[in-house]
């Protein structure tokens, strides 16, 4: 069963929780008089999974300005350090999308300690429909709840699932999903179709979703978390893309979608269980740490067979430049010799209708959204092809 958690219970948890990591004191200010006893038995129920009820009581008026304003700016800085901490199992109609983040916008980040957030993340869902086939993709965010247990309590590596990057939808997903679509609308299920398709950092695998739906023969979700990958699973099963052989009903599909979530650690052995699988790769912000550029294209190089395509979309984020980022890894690419660019206007260059993808993706923004990217140093996409081995 899923709890429909009240924006001030979820503001009382944020609060305690930051203020007990900080071990500060709990200050009460004018109207920010919260008390765990004023919540209903089933968010009071919920909120004990993270905190003591014994311990909710808030004391210590600020008497000051200084102190008040000191205060004030602590409960801005707990919404936004815990927000993706502080998630719960809802019903996945239950909430209904701010404007801001309907049908996968791309919404303005800040930056926390250690990563970033925006609005969109505190969402349990997300909802975006495809142009090309009229399907709505709906993903579950920061919750892995079991099958046989709905209350979201942690049962192994099942329930909520909380610290993770991969546990949100990212800006840069949605242009690698936009993108896919587009290019299904533009070249007819040309790239996508009966392929074989492998996301690398694959989070809550909105874009494999989105390639199961435009036409791919089998998608594989990739993730090197364990914990993501329920999440990715839960979304896949959500959206009925099942692994093949699994006989479970596959709802309002005029065929049978097929796809899983895999553990993959780039570099490492398990690529070995994934060699020359997958006709196209694709991935989104996947190039931030240069120390993994070597074990991301060794990555890439072993699960491509030969002449599949890396389709690769990155996004800035205050305090990266996106292109220094991304041209270092191309350079890397290139000194390591078994992947090259595909290059516009080439004869190797895969699409009949798409001249250029960037311009292409670009189309998809609107003007809001164009300042949103614009403030990050704004996104990039590269197209990369295993070479043939002679």
């Amino acid at each position: 069963m899923y709890v429909n958690i009240s924006k001030r219970a979820i503001f009382a948890a944020t609060l305690l929780i930051f203020f007990r990591r900080q071990k500060m004191t709990i200050l009460k200010v004018d109207a920010f008089d919260i008390h765990l006893k004023s919540l209903s038995s089933k968010s009071a129920n919920v909120l004990s999974l993270f905190i003591d009820r014994e311990d909710a009581k808030l004391h210590d008026h600020a008497e000051t300005f200084g102190a008040r304003r000191r205060t004030l700016q602590a409960i801005v800085t707990a919404i936004s350090y815990t927000a993706s901490y502080t998630l719960f199992p809802v019903d996945a109609h239950a909430v209904a999308e701010p404007k801001e983040c309907d049908n996968g916008m791309i919404v303005s980040e800040t930056s926390v300690p250690g990563a970033y957030q925006q609005i969109c993340m505190s969402l349990p869902t997300r909802s975006f429909t495809l142009k090309s086939t009229g399907e709505t993709i709906t993903i579950f965010q920061g919750v892995a709840a079991d099958d046989d247990d709905k209350s979201g309590r942690n049962n192994g590596n099942k329930g909520l699932v909380s610290g993770r990057t991969g546990v949100a939808l990212w800006n840069s997903g949605i242009l690698l999903t936009r993108l896919l679509d587009l290019l299904e609308n533009k070249e007819g299920q040309g790239f996508l179709k009966e392929k074989v398709v492998l996301e690398l950092g694959c989070g809550a695998a909105m874009a494999s979703i989105a390639a199961s739906k435009l036409g791919a023969k089998r998608v594989i979700a990739t993730d090197g978390n364990e914990e993501v990958l329920d999440l990715a699973q839960r979304n896949l099963e959500f959206n009925n893309i099942f692994p093949n052989g699994d006989d479970r009903k596959q709802e309002q599909s005029s065929h049978r979608l097929f796809g899983q979530a895999s553990y993959l650690k780039w570099g490492s052995l398990d690529t070995v269980d994934f060699y020359d699988s997958a006709d196209i790769v694709i991935g989104s912000d996947l190039t931030y740490n240069s120390g993994a550029w070597g074990a991301l294209a060794d990555t890439v190089e072993s699960i491509l067979k030969p002449n599949g395509m890396f389709l690769y979309v990155t996004l800035g984020h205050a305090g990266f430049n996106v292109a220094s980022e991304l041209n270092g890894f191309l350079t890397l690419v290139e000194s390591k010799g078994a992947l090259e660019m595909v290059m516009e206007g080439t004869d190797t260059w895969p699409f009949q209708n798409v001249p250029s993808l960037t311009s292409l993706l670009g189309t998809t923004l609107d003007e809001r959204e164009k300042e949103v990217v614009s403030s990050t140093g704004g996104f990039k996409v590269i197209l990369l092809r295993k070479k043939l081995k002679r």
